[in-house]
């Protein structure tokens, strides 16, 4: 193995919870679970242009929250193009 250094991190409780039982599910060490998502965001944030990254976390204000909260309990009506294009899609049960 490379030199190693350590770092340190504040991170949530429920992600700390997260890494605990991957790692114990896997079997693979919480070193290098964080090494590799580590390099796969820096790398992915080099490589990729800005609007192919999907943030993991969305903030929402109480207003807006409550627009998602309408818009879910009362979704508006499918388009007629929306609904000829869905007709066209193969069901995933297809294959």
């Amino acid at each position: 193995m490379a030199h190693a250094t350590q770092i340190s991190a504040q991170v949530s409780a429920s992600a700390k919870a997260l890494l605990d039982e991957y790692s114990a599910v896997s079997g693979i060490k919480k070193s290098r679970i964080v090494e590799d998502a580590l390099w796969f965001y820096v790398c992915s944030r080099q490589e990729l242009p800005e609007s192919a990254i999907v943030p993991a976390r969305l903030v929402v204000s109480e207003r807006g929250a409550a627009a998602v909260e309408q818009r879910l309990a009362q979704p508006p009506q499918a388009t007629s193009a929306l609904a000829r294009l869905m007709r066209t899609l193969e069901s995933p049960d297809e294959d």
